[in-house]
C-alpha cells in the first residue's frame, strides 16, 4: 500500500449469531490495525410494521406488550454485540476511530442492504456462512450464500467454523480471476506474519519434474518458477512479484504445483486442511458456458460447499 494511501474498508455483517461473532475475531486477526477501516454492519427488521399488522388481530392485542418487550431485547443484545465487537477490535490494536458502527433500518430486504452499501468504497465484504437460524439456513440459503453471487465488485470472505487466520492458501490456475485474488490478498493483508502459499494443479501430462513424485514444492517467491513448456510457470512468477510488491517477505510466500485429475474443488479444501491453511482465496471465472454453470459447475462453488470449517475469499 503506497504511503498516506486511503484504509481498506472493511463490512462485517453482524447479526449476532455465533458464526458473526467468529467472522469478527477472523477479521481482528486477518487484516492489520494500521490500514484497515472496520465497519460493523446489523440491518434492523421493521418491527414496527410487524406490530401493526398482528394489532388487527384481537387474538394478539394482549400479547402485544410482550411481544414489544421481546424485539426491544433482541435489538438491545445485538446492540450489546456490536459494541463488544467495537472493544474486541480495540484490543487487537485497531483506534476507535478506525471501527464504525452502522445499524440501519431494512429498506431492501437483509441481503439487498447489504449489497447497496457494499458499493460505498469498501474493498472487502466479510459474512458468517450461516446466521441466527441454523435450521432456516439449511431449509432456504443462508445470507451469506445470497450474497456470493450478488457481490462480485470486491471480494466476500465467507467465514466458516473457527478458521486460523496466519495460513492462506490461493488457489491459482494462471487465469484473470485468479490474479485478482492475489492483488486483492497482497493489497488488504500487506506486510504482515501471514504466509500465503500458491496452489496449482496441473494435469498429468503436463507434469514437467523428474520421478514420481505428485507434487512439486517452491520453498520462496524468489526465483521465477521454471516449468519448462508449461504455461502456468511464468503466471506463478508473476503472481508472486505481485505480493512481493505489496511488502510480503519472501519467505512468507510459497508454491506448490499438484500432479491431480478429478475433483478440484476437494483437492483445494483437502490441501488447505492439510497445510493448516485457515483460509482459501479463489477468483470468479470471468466467462462460463451454460455447460459449465450447469453440468459441471464452477469450482468456486464446489469449494463453498466444502469449506464449512474454513474462511472462504471469493474474489
Amino acid at each position: 500500500m503506497e504511503k498516506n494511501a486511503p484504509p481498506n474498508k472493511i463490512l462485517i455483517a453482524v447479526d449476532g449469531s455465533e458464526q458473526s461473532l467468529n467472522a469478527i475475531r477472523y477479521a481482528a486477526g486477518m487484516f492489520s490495525p494500521k490500514n484497515t477501516h472496520i465497519v460493523l454492519f446489523h440491518i434492523q427488521a421493521k418491527i414496527s410494521e410487524l406490530f401493526a399488522d398482528l394489532g388487527a388481530y384481537p387474538h394478539y392485542k394482549r400479547r402485544m406488550t410482550g411481544l414489544k418487550r421481546w424485539a426491544t431485547d433482541q435489538k438491545t443484545e445485538v446492540l450489546s454485540t456490536m459494541d463488544s465487537a467495537a472493544v474486541y477490535f480495540k484490543q487487537k490494536g485497531f483506534p476507535e476511530s478506525a471501527i464504525t458502527i452502522k445499524t440501519p433500518t431494512r429498506s431492501l430486504g437483509v441481503t439487498d442492504d447489504i449489497v447497496k452499501e457494499s458499493y460505498n468504497d469498501y474493498q472487502a465484504v466479510v459474512v458468517g456462512r450461516t446466521g441466527v437460524s441454523r435450521f432456516k439456513d439449511w431449509v432456504f440459503k443462508s445470507t451469506a450464500m445470497k450474497l456470493v453471487p450478488k457481490i462480485k465488485h470486491i471480494p466476500i470472505v465467507v467465514v466458516g467454523g473457527h478458521p486460523e487466520s496466519k495460513n492462506l492458501l490461493m488457489a491459482f490456475d494462471g487465469t484473470h480471476g485468479a490474479m485478482k485474488g492475489v492483488l486483492y490478498a497482497g493489497s488488504l493483508i500487506g506486510k504482515s506474519d501471514h504466509h500465503m502459499m500458491l496452489y496449482s494443479i496441473i494435469r498429468g501430462e503436463k507434469k514437467f519434474w523428474p520421478g514420481d513424485a505428485a507434487f512439486l514444492h517452491f520453498d520462496n517467491a524468489k526465483a521465477d518458477i521454471d516449468t519448462g513448456t508449461h504455461e502456468i510457470g511464468p503466471h506463478l512468477t508473476d503472481a508472486c512479484k505481485r505480493l512481493l510488491d505489496e511488502g510480503i517477505a519472501p519467505e512468507q510466500v510459497s508454491i506448490k504445483i499438484h500432479v491431480a485429475d478429478g475433483e478440484r474443488g476437494y483437492r483445494i479444501v483437502n490441501e488447505a486442511k492439510h497445510n493448516r491453511c485457515g483460509t482459501v482465496v479463489m477468483g470468479r471465472r470471468e466467462l462460463i458456458t451454460f455447460i459449465d454453470e450447469y453440468f459441471i459447475g464452477r469450482v468456486s462453488d464446489k469449494v463453498l460447499k466444502l469449506a464449512d470449517e474454513l474462511a472462504l475469499w471469493i474474489v
